[in-house]
């Protein structure tokens, strides 16, 4: 057997587990920022239309940068948009992409990346240092055409088979495009445990490492690579390798389609939820017994849309969603997504998108695109099984003027029920002002992720401070309390819905905690109902109250630990 070689060697490169398991595959190179794309070629007789999508992409540039250049947002920036300018109209440039497309046979976005991957290598090669940082212009112009040919074309052609996707970064909206030919991998170089698109991995049971630095330059387009999410490191792998792989994922695909029967059995006093990122997984859910749609995603069903989707296509979506549960309860979770997603060049992007105009903010900032998609919602709810998730609630101000909204459009409509309206308990201001929230909704989803993020001030997706997101903290563990106390004592639901809800490390403590629902990813709910019917609920409290008197999060991890092993070997309860 030939030993699979990069550059001489057997190269393996360490990073991080985001998405359990073992895999192996072609690379794919996945690039681009707003909108992500990756060779792929096209027919011979799309070629004139194909040049002509990417003429009508620089016509959209040219005129965002001369709308730029007339109204500058700072002194200076007019001269910087003329230059760009001067860039993107260049014969050069363009003759330059026309050309690629018309011999290499690819898309526009490809042909566009080729060219100017060539010129900003050359600028950045030049003695003179004026050349070297208009490289940097040129990377600019590239992007924005790049987002205008995003408004322009439809969902990505289907990757090919046992593809592992390689990139800087992955959208959650590309892991969507990709969803009816999945990967089989996903290599990156950033992104964490806890973000969308690595949550969605898991969810589709596909291994990924993150935290490969300058990922694009280690690996090629085909290149033939072992993905370890157990472990968290990415081998090149021989040809042998690959076919073993191919013939042993056949195998094991016909074993879990004979043996796998789902148990729909009920979990005697906790509610069991799942959360999904599509209409068409619905049945699958229910059919694995969950009692309905905790989340529904609302954003994952437009991806690769410029800006807001229409009404009808959303009605039709959420009325899928209605008819698929069967009478049982859909919670559709309005956008949360922030305006870098819905806004293709331009503008100047946010500083800090996290903490930007985003989820309900973007919603109330944009009322005529929310109210569009509160309509829809509305329409939806004939059989009244729907319910309304509002994201990133920091108070009552914001409860109030969506219910505002919400019955505005009610009010217009006939034939329909009114939804219950829950809120996304993810800030620390929303924790603090939970009595007075309850007042204004009928249940509460914890979204622990962005719970821990927003109260330690930890980006979840930054590898450098990956050390400092720590679920565990007393601070997580006494909001959690706090918001499920507080609605118990009003009588309305509180459904734990982030990884922590999904985890079986976490499940035992939020059950002490007092947790009784949860809401969890398609491929966590056999576990989740196995840990659940286990637990004795006296002993889950009496751990709850031991650690909420430790101080440090390791201190909590290592008591747990210790409790499980003692009253509970048999669950293998370990930290993922």
């Amino acid at each position: 057997m030939v030993s699979p070689l990069k550059d001489g060697l057997r190269a393996s490169y360490a990073g991080r587990s985001v998405s359990h398991g073992r895999a192996v595959g072609r690379a794919l190179l996945v690039v681009g920022r707003k909108r992500q794309f990756f060779h792929a070629e096209i027919a011979k007789q799309s070629v004139d239309a194909e040049i002509e999508r990417f003429r009508a992409a620089v016509t959209y540039a040219s005129l965002q940068l001369e709308a730029l250049i007339a109204k500058p947002p700072t002194p200076n920036a007019a001269d910087i948009f003329d230059a760009h300018l001067l860039i993107l109209e260049s014969s050069s440039l363009l003759d330059a992409v026309a050309e690629v497309i018309r011999t290499d046979l690819v898309t526009a976005e490809w042909a566009l990346k080729t060219v100017t991957d060539k010129l900003v290598s050359s600028q950045r090669a030049s003695a003179d240092v004026h050349l070297r940082q208009k490289a940097v212009d040129i990377e600019d112009v590239a992007e924005r055409v790049s987002n205008a040919l995003a408004g322009e074309r439809s969902a990505l052609p289907p990757l090919p088979p046992n593809t592992v996707i390689v990139a800087t970064e992955l959208l959650p909206s590309t892991m969507m495009e990709f969803s009816g030919t999945p990967p089989v991998a996903i290599i990156t170089e950033r992104g964490g445990w806890t973000s969308h698109t690595f949550i969605l991995a898991r969810e589709s049971n596909i291994p990924a490492v993150s935290g490969i630095k300058r990922v694009n330059r280690r690996f090629d387009d085909g290149d033939l690579v072992i993905v370890d999410g157990d472990n968290g490191f990415v081998t090149f792998a021989s040809e042998e390798e690959f076919e073993r792989s191919i013939k042993d994922r056949a195998s094991r695909g016909t074993a879990s389609t004979a043996g796998a029967e789902a148990d729909d059995s009920a979990v005697p006093a906790f509610r069991l939820y799942v959360n999904i990122d599509s209409s068409t997984k619905i049945t699958k859910g229910l059919e694995r017994g969950a009692l309905g749609i905790g989340l529904l995603r609302s954003e994952y069903l437009f991806p690769g849309i410029k800006g807001w989707p229409d009404e009808e296509r959303q009605f039709r979506e959420y009325a899928a969603a209605a008819e698929a549960a069967d009478g049982r309860e859909v919670r559709i979770r309005t956008f949360d997504f922030d305006l870098d997603q819905v806004s293709f060049g331009g503008r100047e992007p946010e500083k800090n998108p996290a903490l930007g105009m985003r989820a309900i903010r973007l919603g109330l900032a944009r009322e005529q695109r929310f109210r569009t998609q509160l309509r829809a919602i509305l329409r939806a709810n004939t059989k009244g099984n729907i319910s309304i998730i509002l994201p990133m609630v920091a108070g009552v101000q914001d409860i109030k003027q969506v219910r505002s909204l919400i019955d505005d459009e009610f009010s217009r409509l006939d034939g329909i029920q009114f939804p219950k309206i829950g809120a996304m308990i993810e800030l620390p201001s929303a924790v603090l002002v939970i009595d007075q929230i309850l007042k204004n909704v009928d249940f509460l989803a914890i979204g622990t992720n962005d719970l821990v993020q927003y109260t330690l001030g930890v980006d979840r997706d930054d590898e450098m401070v990956a050390d400092w997101y720590q679920s565990l903290h007393p601070a997580i563990l006494r909001s959690i309390s706090r918001v499920i106390d507080a609605a118990k004592a009003v009588g309305k639901p509180t459904s734990l819905c982030g990884e922590m809800g999904g985890s079986a490390f976490y499940v035992p403590l939020l059950v002490g905690l007092g947790a009784e629902e949860f809401s969890v990813k398609l491929s966590s709910l056999s576990t989740i109902r196995r840990i659940l019917r286990s637990l004795d609920r006296e002993k889950a409290a009496e751990i709850a109250r031991v650690v909420m008197e430790l101080d440090t999060t390791q201190a909590v991890e290592d008591a747990l630990v210790a409790a499980y092993r003692t009253f509970w070997p048999e669950l293998q309860l370990t930290r993922t």
